[in-house]
């Protein structure tokens, strides 16, 4: 049975800010789109559901990256070459998910927010996102890792989203 989240408990959490570089794994075809959001109107995601745009998901390693992409390479169809972008992330109101002290004031723990079933993942991404958050930070349900998850609707003054390098993955 999935834990029942504290969604109400978010407007209580202090964001913090995150100010970083973060990496996103592509197919090469689509080399010219690396900071593309479009794939979220058709592929359901942990933190978001069909048809809701402007999530981007980036992970802080070039490893976990990979790893991410391969997790969802057969829905794909990932044939050929990938191309990898490190991107520089600056948010002001970032939910950082990786901490304990924030999950337990959730009632979650990081193995409901790594499991198959995301109906719970993306429930307290829609209300993190109603509540001003900007980004997620969540461990990775490769099993290693973090992920940074970007909420390109609640940007504001003061953040960035630029790609400093673009190469063969």
């Amino acid at each position: 049975m999935l834990p029942v989240p504290k969604l109400a408990a978010l407007a209580g959490l202090s964001p913090r800010t995150y100010s970083g570089s973060v990496f996103r794994v592509v197919p090469a075809a689509l080399r010219e789109q690396v900071l593309s959001t479009e794939g979220n109107r058709y592929y359901p995601g942990r933190w978001h559901l069909t048809g809701e745009t402007g999530v981007l998901y980036t992970s802080e390693n070039l490893q976990v990256a990979l790893l991410e992409l391969g997790r969802h390479a057969a829905r794909l169809d990932l044939q050929g070459a990938l191309t990898f972008a490190r991107i520089r992330i600056e948010l002001r109101r970032v939910l950082d998910l990786t901490q304990s002290s924030v999950l337990a004031k959730l009632g979650l723990s990081k193995d409901a927010l790594v499991r198959a079933d995301t109906s719970m993942t993306q429930a307290v991404s829609l209300h993190a996102r109603r509540a001003g958050f900007q980004g997620l930070l969540v461990p990775s349900a490769t099993g290693s890792g973090v992920n940074l998850v970007v909420f390109e609707n609640n940007l504001a003054e003061g953040c960035l989203i630029a790609v400093e390098e673009i190469g063969a993955a």
